[in-house]
């Protein structure tokens, strides 16, 4: 379960990403639930949906 506020780990790049907030995005036609997150570096925002962060990123210990 994702949290906000929590520190996570993107796979690919290693940078790290703080959950702001969800939200629902539209895939397809049907809305799905989303995560808006930014880099812990800076404050450009970003959404993805809930299952693909969860795929693509890892709690920070």
């Amino acid at each position: 379960m994702l949290k906000i506020n929590q520190t996570y780990t993107h796979y690919k790049n290693k940078q790290n990403y703080i959950i702001l907030n969800f939200c629902k995005i539209q895939e397809n036609d049907t809305w799905v639930k989303a995560v808006i997150y930014k880099p812990d570096d800076c404050e450009e925002l970003f959404v993805r949906s809930y299952t693909e962060f969860e795929d693509k990123f890892k709690k920070t210990k």
